[in-house]
């Protein structure tokens, strides 16, 4: 199984997966904003930022939502994108197994 996984998003802020806790921080690390158990995990959406006219920016930024005991929010460009399902699907893996 994964034993961590840090997504970066814009603005020096990021979610990490320590394998019992996923935490958020900002100011590139310094400052931990919120911190929950893996088994508070509900769900997570990502959906595509776009412009004033429905286009999709360039470069293609997503805005994720992390829902837990508390909801965690960060935009994140395709790579990070990537590594925010990585992250959905070990959770939804550790909650079927737990349940």
């Amino acid at each position: 199984m994964t034993s961590s996984i840090e997504v970066t998003g814009a603005d020096g802020e990021s979610i990490v997966f320590d394998g019992a806790t996923v935490a958020k921080f900002k100011h590139h690390g310094k400052l931990e904003t919120a911190r929950n158990p893996v088994s508070t995990y509900r769900e997570v959406r990502i959906k595509e930022r776009t412009s004033l006219f429905g286009k999709p920016r360039d470069p293609r930024e997503f805005e994720v939502l992390l829902a837990m005991s508390s909801i965690m929010s960060l935009t994140v460009d395709e790579a990070g994108k990537t590594e925010v399902e990585r992250l959905a699907a070990v959770l939804d893996a550790q909650r079927s197994a737990a349940g």
